[in-house]
């Protein structure tokens, strides 16, 4: 597959006032259906509110790992979401975060309805001070998970389908380690997740769709426990191979191992999702500081719930260049 969906595009606008900065901010892709744009971002921002689409306060985007793959790593925190979300100055080392964020639900053999809220804070360890190189941020969430399982009656098609509700929470740390003594701009990045009915933000389930929760033979929803993380280790290249010692600019690897595991419950059908790992390994090459070459080797497992399973490889080339 070639592609150049990828392509993104963003726009800002920012305004010092007397009380502080206002901004604006919208970005898009062409991942959209049949290559269509795609919006990714769209928010405004004045001094410690912001208001808009944009990252989830529940993840962390200081301690991605870096990746050719689009689709990324399957076990990271990782949604863009309407939220209103204030950041209040927290002390010299530290920094808070607190949002409300859309409360739709992801439902394993039903269909979501949209609950009253989903409530996300975070507190991030800032990396300078008496910490140094550590940068860690730690959040949670609580959920109202709300769903409704059954067929319309054709013979009385306004008679309510069977609904319940159950509550979702869930913790998640991150963070990052600088290892400049070793290399330059080498780091460490990692993060855990666990919680129930939080696949939603999780980037694997996202995508794939039900990993909030699932409803019982009596009609009773369930949230789904689950824990997944990912570990990560970026080094740069301090001497290029013999055949590009004459080529400008550095090169730079990535080496991430991640997972998922969804404690299923045994009412669920066999074929439902209980696990998948994820490991990759790429070389990027950067001639000037806005252009990179890269290739990547991934490979990825999913297990079922009775059991069975299936993994894939595949080796990804691309090219990106900034403006």
């Amino acid at each position: 597959d070639v592609t150049a969906s990828q392509t993104r595009l963003n726009f800002e606008v920012r305004e010092q006032t007397n009380r502080g900065t206002l901004r604006a901010f919208v970005e898009g892709d062409f991942e959209g259906d049949s290559e269509s744009f795609r919006l990714r971002h769209a928010f405004g921002q004045y001094t410690y509110l912001l208001a808009g689409k944009t990252w989830s306060t529940f993840a962390n985007v200081n301690a991605m790992p870096e990746e050719v793959d689009f689709e990324g790593v399957n076990g990271v925190v990782l949604r863009r979401q309407p939220q209103l979300r204030v950041f209040p100055k927290f002390g010299k080392d530290f920094s808070f975060v607190a949002s409300v964020e859309e409360p739709n639900t992801d439902i394993v053999n039903g269909s979501g309805i949209k609950g009253r809220w989903d409530l996300v804070a975070s507190v991030d360890r800032l990396p300078f001070g008496e910490f140094g190189n550590w940068n860690d941020q730690v959040s949670g969430i609580l959920r109202e998970l709300k769903g409704q399982v059954g067929e319309t009656d054709e013979d009385n098609p306004d008679a309510p389908l069977l609904q319940d509700s159950a509550t979702g929470w869930g913790v998640t740390t991150s963070g990052r380690r600088a290892f400049s003594e070793w290399s330059e701009d080498d780091f460490l990045l990692w993060q855990v997740t666990y919680g129930k009915g939080i696949g939603r933000y999780l980037n694997d389930l996202s995508t794939i769709g039900g990993g909030d929760a699932v409803f019982d033979s009596n009609g009773k929803l369930h949230a789904l426990p689950v824990l997944a993380g990912f570990l990560s280790y970026r080094h740069h290249w301090g001497h290029k191979p013999w055949f590009m010692e004459n080529w400008p600019g550095f090169v730079r690897s990535n080496f991430t191992i991640s997972w998922i595991n969804i404690d299923t419950f045994n009412f669920q059908d066999d074929k439902d999702y209980n696990k998948t790992w994820r490991a990759s390994a790429n070389v990027l090459y950067f001639p000037t500081q806005n252009l990179r070459l890269g290739g990547e080797l991934l490979w990825g497992l999913r297990e079922n719930k009775d059991g069975s399973d299936g993994s894939a490889t595949q080796l990804q080339l691309s090219a990106r260049y900034n403006f």
